[in-house]
């Protein structure tokens, strides 16, 4: 926590004129001290155990599947995490810098990556390399700048932004809710509401969800989160038959630093033929994907020219107590015909 507030001083120091007007600079320390207190509130690692449990969907073949979710967190040294859905499961046991992961597939499914990137978290570095998809991890490089600070409203609730930009000309909002203090997620992919009090000093919303195009993919209602939790004797029993991994809980998200854009193959543009192509995937400690399984299919033309692309992608790794670790994300590309 102490380097992440470091890194976070560091870059928001920033944020200092000549960028800004030196009638500009109350309100502007006053947004730096917002967005430290704001990532502290939702960071629920930071609290010694807590026990959250919610009700989970995630759109499979068109409609909205009804699972279950729960979270045992006992500290870094001891977690457990289950999901469950109709035909599917997953279990992880992590603690000391290893993971244990026992599901009923040999990948990551395309829509668990959209579930642990609407709850904001998740040992599988869900959304990996969007600073905006976490709540208790968000990524403010050092080499950012910020261009401007502006003011939204988004569903009826007012925000504070901040513009940023990186070296690769990327730019993007960190943002917060005036009234609750907190994080504010894109608009057009999350929706975030009902934050209440964990206890400890942090809060997190009771209803997380995560939509592309429009279409809820995967939301949360989060139907208990306690905090401190008492937990019953060996409910940290790593699972047997299989073997562990370096990892965490909640790892600092990879850093896309170098992305070769996909061709679009002239036969599929010809064709009118668009849409989302996605790979289970692993980021190894040197920033090198390596491709696991198809989860989300176009055609064979674009698919090829997804995978083509994404050998050539970098990343700083992520990170658990500042150690880089390989994770397993999903990795995808869409195409889209403007017309």
């Amino acid at each position: 926590m102490k380097n992440r507030h470091i890194a976070l001083a560091a870059l928001l120091g920033l944020w200092l004129p000549p960028m800004f007007a030196s009638d500009e600079s109350a309100k502007q320390q006053d947004a730096i001290k917002k967005i430290e207190q704001a990532v502290d509130r939702t960071n629920i690692f930071e609290l010694p155990s807590f026990q959250m449990k919610a009700d989970v969907q995630i759109e499979t073949q068109g409609k909205l599947v009804d699972g279950n979710y729960e979270l045992l967190w006992n500290g870094p040294n001891e977690w457990r995490e289950e999901i469950h859905f109709p035909g599917f499961v997953e279990l992880q046991e992590g603690g000391q810098g290893t993971v244990w992961i026992q599901r009923s597939t040999e990948f990551l499914p395309l829509h668990i990556y959209d579930l642990h990137a609407a709850l904001g978290f998740g040992s599988g570095a869900a959304f990996a390399g969007a600073s905006s998809a976490s709540l208790t991890q968000p990524i403010l490089p050092q080499n950012a700048t910020v261009r401007k600070l502006r003011k939204r409203k988004e569903h009826g609730e007012a925000q504070t932004c901040a513009e940023f930009a990186d070296t690769m000309k990327r730019a993007w909002d960190v943002c917060l809710n005036d009234d609750t203090g907190t994080l504010a997620r894109s608009p057009i992919s999350f929706v975030d509401r009902d934050v209440q009090a964990v206890g400890g000093g942090k809060v997190y919303p009771r209803f997380l969800s995560f939509a592309e195009s429009g279409k809820t993919l995967a939301q949360a209602a989060i139907t208990e989160i306690t905090s401190p939790a008492q937990f019953p004797p060996n409910s940290f029993s790593p699972p047997s038959g299989v073997s562990p991994a370096a990892g965490c809980m909640n790892p600092t998200l990879p850093r896309l630093i170098k992305k070769v854009q996909p061709q679009y193959p002239l036969s599929a543009k010809r064709d009118h033929v668009q849409g989302l192509v996605a790979f289970d995937a692993r980021i190894g400690i040197d920033g090198t994907p390596k491709i696991g399984k198809l989860v989300a299919r176009v055609s064979p033309d674009l698919e090829r020219s997804a995978e083509e692309a994404i050998k050539q992608w970098r990343y700083e790794p992520a990170l658990c107590e500042g150690k880089p670790v390989d994770v397993e994300t999903v990795l995808r590309v869409i195409y889209s015909i403007s017309y």
